[in-house]
């Protein structure tokens, strides 16, 4: 049976869900259909570029180690994979052409960070943007903040001159709590990204100290967010306590791309 996170489903939900809950705490408003499919196509289409790359040839064997199912499964339907990553990359140009002009590079923007983030083997003399000390989860986190924001000022050009010291706190505190999830992530990881000489925090300091430091920062993030509204603590204190059981857990990727967006849903 297959599973739907390996064709990048969880992880395009997460994108959407840090898109919903930025851009409530910032208009005060739910985004309309048009931009959520926008962030879908972009998302989606970038995960499954990290995932399949440009070629066969730059496939990272510390991926099909870390998930042999579905590394095989990429390595069989590599050629239509591709082929679709070029017609959601399309798709999203025409959709944000139609949003705003700029939005229409994005996404070729955006797939080319991917590339260059992590779009060949890993190879210890010559390391990668995502092997650098820490840089990992640090470039996911900016890339989701990056990509909502821009949404969101090319629909509200006075975005920027309106922003209070309570959007600064918000903007931080959920760039905390990707930075945590995606820490987490890495946790899963840990293994492979050794091997392969990335140097994510749970390779640095340890899976266990990597956890807590993933606790402590989703805590930070979730009392920032918590500013813009009391409906957000409840948010935040969702993450925590559904972080907060992981601590045994061999698999934390799965639970941090799905649960974002029902989160999100739920409380606002």
């Amino acid at each position: 049976m297959l599973d739907i996170g390996y064709i990048a489903i969880w992880p395009t939900g997460y994108a959407i869900g840090v898109f919903v809950l930025y851009a409530w705490m910032l208009t005060h408003s739910l985004p309309a259909p048009a931009p959520l499919f926008y962030v879908l196509l972009c998302a989606h289409s970038c995960y499954l570029l990290d995932r399949v790359k440009i070629a066969d040839h730059r496939q990272d064997p510390a991926d099909a180690l870390a998930l042999p199912d579905r590394a095989m499964l990429f390595a069989r339907f590599a050629k239509p994979i591709r082929l679709l990553v070029l017609a959601e990359l399309a798709g999203a140009s025409i959709a944000g052409f139609l949003l705003h002009p700029l939005l229409a590079i994005i996404p070729l923007c955006a797939l080319g960070c991917i590339h260059l983030y992590a779009g060949r083997q890993a190879n210890a003399r010559s390391p990668r943007l995502k092997d650098l000390p820490a840089l990992k989860a640090l470039l996911i986190a900016s890339g989701h903040i990056a990509l909502s924001f821009v949404i969101l000022w090319a629909n509200n050009h006075d975005l920027l001159t309106n922003l209070t010291m309570l959007d600064l706190y918000s903007t931080i505190g959920l760039w905390l709590l990707i930075v945590g999830d995606a820490i987490l992530c890495d946790i899963d990881d840990h293994d492979t990204d050794k091997l392969y000489s990335t140097q994510s925090l749970a390779v640095m300091f340890g899976t266990n100290a990597a956890w807590w430091i993933a606790l402590g920062l989703i805590a930070m993030g979730s009392m920032l967010i918590a500013l813009d509204s009391i409906r957000l603590l409840g948010l935040g204190m969702t993450l925590i306590i559904s972080t907060a059981l992981t601590h045994t857990n061999t698999n934390h990727r799965d639970l941090v791309d799905a649960r974002l967006l029902p989160v999100v849903l739920f409380w606002i």
